[in-house]
């Protein structure tokens, strides 16, 4: 249904995705921010592990949004007894 929906069903949980997902974008900008060429040496912060780093937080931030789409649903509700 959207957004009004998640946070009538769930206001604490919506919120708490909400959070996460910024904190996510944040660090994805961060590590986004960080990588250098990526013909760079081997020691320290690599560029491949950087990329990998944003595969991970992109996976995250993919599943977030999966929950929060699942929190927004009003069906199935569960059917009255007759």
């Amino acid at each position: 249904m959207g957004i009004r929906t998640a946070l009538t069903q769930s206001r604490i949980i919506s919120l708490g995705v909400f959070a996460a997902a910024i904190w996510i974008v944040l660090t994805m900008l961060q590590v986004y921010g960080r990588l250098g060429p990526l013909s760079g040496g081997g020691v320290g912060q690599t560029p491949i592990s950087g990329l990998i780093g944003l595969a991970v937080l992109g996976g995250l931030l993919a599943l977030l949004l999966v929950l929060y789409g699942e929190l927004s649903e009003a069906e199935p509700a569960p059917e009255p007894w007759e």
